[in-house]
């Protein structure tokens, strides 16, 4: 029997989406069997993977004045940091174990950086502080440290050190109204909704070194009759992307290349207005206006809709914070050993290639990893 529950299909369980939580193994023609990624242990259901890790899997979403955690095991709802003026989009990085946190703020048009330990936030200081008008996405590069940024008004993608520096803007030109970006280090691999009210929304990539040739459109989202892709968050395991859609009130997702598309929910009473979307395991959270709430659903089928968290007001940005959320590459990259070699940005390229680039005001020299100045 099919997933819809009506249809009798001759495809084996194991090519179905949602078959299993993680890896699916033919053990018959009709029979398989689950198992999970390394770093992951199968459930006694024999279908859920959950992290070894011991870390607490914690949800951190901006209501635009403050940061508030919710701590998934134990439901335990903090405020992190409060007196924000304008926080929407919010990341993290982990790394020699230990958690930063990043986040944007309209009013001061500046990007943040704070060290996360348990339910404090400390060291708090902007990395990005000028020349920065409504930024919209933001993703942290775990492997060569770099910060991507959209900026809204000026239709264009931005790429910096983690600490801010050597700012360059990365991809430009043919955007409308770019809003939510997500990317794949170990891939080389970054994703961009835009709303583009001209009539073409879409979901686009790129390698993550902005080369010209390797953008392309991923998903035109008119296809299901959607018009505003909100939010938008990665499934690394599964190779997949997931976003809200704020006109048509639905979840979808499809494979890194736009294949095999799901419209995982839409119409429900608590979908009514999706900002923002993130995924732990096996399920999808998103922040929703209407309802002013945080809300989980099943990841493959919408099911088991659930509110974890009312809120006094809009909630915007959300990120699950969790070391299994930024998986290491199988190899070493380049860039992670001195740069690169690079005098200034080392940003990834596809096939583990890698290209130096510069801050604004400099050029690359042609031994291609040296920038100086323009004349």
């Amino acid at each position: 029997l099919d997933q819809d529950k009506q249809t009798c299909t001759e495809n084996h369980p194991c090519i179905q989406f949602g078959a299993c939580s993680q890896l699916c193994k033919k053990v018959s023609r009709i029979r398989h069997k689950c198992y999970c990624h390394e770093g992951f242990v199968l459930q006694p259901d024999k279908f859920t993977c959950k992290s070894k890790d011991s870390s607490h899997p914690i949800i951190v979403f901006s209501n635009r004045h403050e940061l508030r955690t919710i701590d998934l095991r134990r439901g335990v709802v903090r405020p992190l940091i409060s007196s924000l003026k304008d926080t929407i989009v919010v990341d993290f990085i982990h790394k020699h174990n230990e958690t930063h946190l990043f986040w944007t703020d309209w009013a001061d048009d500046k990007i943040y950086k704070g060290s996360l330990a348990g339910d404090s936030l400390s060291n708090i200081h902007g990395v990005v502080h000028s020349g920065l008008t409504t930024a919209e996405g933001l993703a942290v590069d775990w492997i060569g440290d770099n910060l991507y940024w959209i900026q809204s008004s000026l239709d264009q993608i931005e790429v910096a050190k983690i600490n801010g520096s050597f700012r360059q803007t990365l991809i430009a030109g043919s955007m409308e109204r770019p809003r939510a970006l997500a990317l794949d280090p170990r891939e080389a691999i970054l994703f961009w909704t835009d709303w583009d009210p001209n009539g073409s929304p879409r979901i686009e990539s790129c390698s993550m070194d902005g080369k010209d040739e390797n953008r392309k459109t991923v998903f035109w989202v008119s296809k299901y009759g959607g018009a505003w892709p909100n939010g938008l968050t990665m499934d690394y395991l599964a190779k997949r992307i997931y976003w809200t859609d704020a006109r048509s009130d639905s979840i979808h997702t499809t494979l890194y290349d736009g294949s095999e598309h799901h419209e995982i929910i839409r119409g429900h009473q608590y979908l009514s207005h999706p900002f923002a979307l993130a995924i732990f395991e096996s399920h999808i959270y998103w922040t929703d206006w209407r309802s002013s709430s945080v809300i989980r659903a099943n990841k493959w089928n919408g099911s088991d809709v659930q509110i974890i968290e009312r809120t006094i007001s809009k909630p915007f940005g959300i990120k699950v914070v969790h070391p299994s959320l930024q998986p290491k590459a199988k190899t070493t990259h380049s860039c992670e050993i001195d740069n690169g070699n690079c005098s200034h940005l080392c940003l990834l390229g596809f096939n583990q290639t890698k290209k130096c680039a510069c801050p604004h005001i400099m050029r690359l020299s042609e031994d291609e990893l040296t920038c100086e100045e323009n004349k």
